[in-house]
């Protein structure tokens, strides 16, 4: 049996960035309260390991009491938490996500200069939330909601995205757009570990049989994997898992090369732990 792990694997740049400086507003404030507002990053076990350095989550603000600290979580908050932090005198930390960060930037060099923005997400993701907070004139454009785009008066609009989605419906999805808004220009800015990632599976050879993607259920980069798998090897059988106790070995079974594929939040051992489980099985 031949057992292959995908790179890249484990920690993308701006997770493990997240992960450090949650760390360092814990070490530099050691008679303060330390949250998170959300989940720094969408891996469960990540948010289990803050705990254990009494780094705590909260899921609204006002959850926070004043002057203790907030981290604001790699996948970018809304623009008025900023002036709620500010009222509420809470020392601030920032994780978000340079390649984020940039996209909210040129978001915004955009509203400046007179355009709209049609940015392309998932409802109610914090990174989609994010960038629709910036201004009214960005309009959310999903998979399955076409929203107003076909009679925007602005015939030069950005069309830019959130960074975890699929390559291969970006494509789709860009195609529909200029079908409708011809001078449209398009941002392509899926991030660089989401793409390398799925451009990897999409380059198997078709001796493999089986594809693991192992990550949190929460992580929309994970999720991706899983349907770039099925949608560009449908004959293989594609499965997604948090972790190794929930693989069950029986799809395991008679296969000759297994593929294990990780998200760009998931810790490095609990991608070993599940290669060890198979080579050990």
């Amino acid at each position: 049996m031949k057992i292959e792990i995908l790179k890249p694997k484990a920690y993308c740049a701006g997770v493990s960035n997240a992960i450090k400086l949650a760390f360092k507003a814990r070490e530099e404030n050691p008679n303060k309260k330390v949250y998170v507002l959300g989940m720094l990053v969408h891996n469960n076990f990540v948010v289990d390991e803050l705990k254990k350095k009494d780094i705590q989550v909260a899921l609204d603000i006002n959850e926070i009491p004043d002057g203790e600290v907030i981290i604001f979580t790699a996948h970018g908050h809304k623009k008025e938490l900023d002036q709620i932090a500010k009222d509420k005198k809470l020392v601030i930390y920032d994780s978000v996500c340079p390649k984020v960060l940039s996209n909210m930037k040129l978001i915004e060099k955009n509203i400046k200069e007179g355009h709209n923005v049609i940015y392309i997400g998932q409802k109610g993701h914090p990174e989609a939330e994010a960038c629709l907070s910036l201004h009214n004139k960005v309009m959310l454009f999903t998979n399955n909601i076409l929203n107003k785009y076909q009679v925007e008066k602005d015939q030069k609009p950005l069309v830019i995205n959130q960074t975890t989605l699929s390559i291969l419906d970006i494509q789709d999805i860009h195609k529909a757009i200029l079908d409708a808004i011809p001078g449209a220009r398009i941002a392509n800015e899926i991030c660089g570990s989401t793409r390398l990632r799925q451009e990897a599976i999409l380059s198997l050879d078709n001796d493999v049989d089986l594809i693991i993607v192992v990550g949190d259920n929460n992580s929309s980069n994970t999720k991706r994997l899983l349907e770039v798998a099925k949608a560009s090897h449908p004959e293989v059988e594609s499965i997604m898992i948090s972790d190794a106790s929930a693989l069950d070995m029986s799809v395991c079974a008679n296969k000759n090369h297994i593929v294990i594929s990780s998200g760009a939040s998931t810790p490095e051992d609990i991608i070993d732990a599940v290669y060890n489980k198979i080579i050990n099985y």
